[in-house]
């Protein structure tokens, strides 16, 4: 995939295989085209071409509703000791952008297994996955968690779903010793009963965290926060599988 950026920043996410691109801005000839190539359509516009990485496809990711935003994803995959090789449960896949991001950290030696109710979010992940390049690292499944996770030595789970407390004790049976469970919600009350669901399960560790991100303008005259910042996201909770007999 490449990435074409106009004069006005905005990018623009295309096959490296079409031979033309067409916009607003008129065609541009994708003929031979390489990454750092300055084109020219031919209304005379200008596009600077760079070869697409996750971040890029990741924002301009084809969806069907929300998604765990960056500095959320960063949180659990630092909270959650995700790395290369490790194998993770996705529940709630959506339409694919955090096992897309998950599936970008383990690499080849992991496992994604993503979870979802809805026959429609599947097909799109799927497509999703296969245009990132992914889908030998991520394993879709049609099913619903609360009744049962059939993955087990799994290093962490993460769930997005509006009901996390009802499948936490699955978790827990999935996740090896040392294992991590994480909850992501928009909501305090879901993010409560959660955490108490963990507690009861056996979960340590617990730990329910927010983050706020802040931008700022940076100019010649001054710097200030942005006027339009990322405000409340989601919440999240965290928990660590341990011997029982401890």
């Amino acid at each position: 995939m490449l990435v074409l950026i106009d004069k006005k920043g905005r990018k623009h996410l295309v096959d490296e295989k079409i031979e033309e691109y067409h916009s607003n801005y008129g065609v541009l000839d994708l003929t031979n085209v390489k990454s750092g190539d300055v084109l020219e359509t031919h209304l005379g516009h200008k596009f600077y071409c760079v070869k697409a990485d996750l971040l890029d496809y990741y924002e301009r990711l084809p969806r069907a509703g929300s998604i765990i935003l960056k500095k959320d994803l960063g949180a659990i995959i630092a909270n959650c000791g995700i790395g290369s090789g490790s194998r993770v449960v996705d529940a709630g896949t959506g339409t694919g952008a955090t096992a897309i991001f998950l599936a970008n950290i383990v690499g080849k030696e992991g496992k994604i297994y993503t979870y979802e109710l809805r026959e429609d979010h599947i097909k799109i992940a799927r497509n999703n996955f296969e245009s990132a390049g992914l889908d030998d690292v991520v394993e879709s499944k049609l099913g619903d968690v609360r009744e049962g996770i059939e993955e087990s030595e799994i290093d962490a789970v993460i769930f997005d779903l509006p009901d996390p407390w009802l499948a936490v004790d699955k978790a827990y049976n999935a996740l090896r010793i040392g294992g991590y469970v994480a909850v992501y919600n928009p909501y305090i009350e879901q993010i409560r009963k959660a955490y108490i669901a963990m507690e009861e399960a056996g979960f340590k560790e617990l730990r329910a965290i927010e983050l706020l991100e802040r931008g700022f303008e940076i100019k010649e005259v001054g710097t200030r926060h942005r006027t339009r910042n990322i405000g409340h996201t989601a919440y999240l909770a965290f928990g660590r599988k341990y011997n029982q007999n401890i």
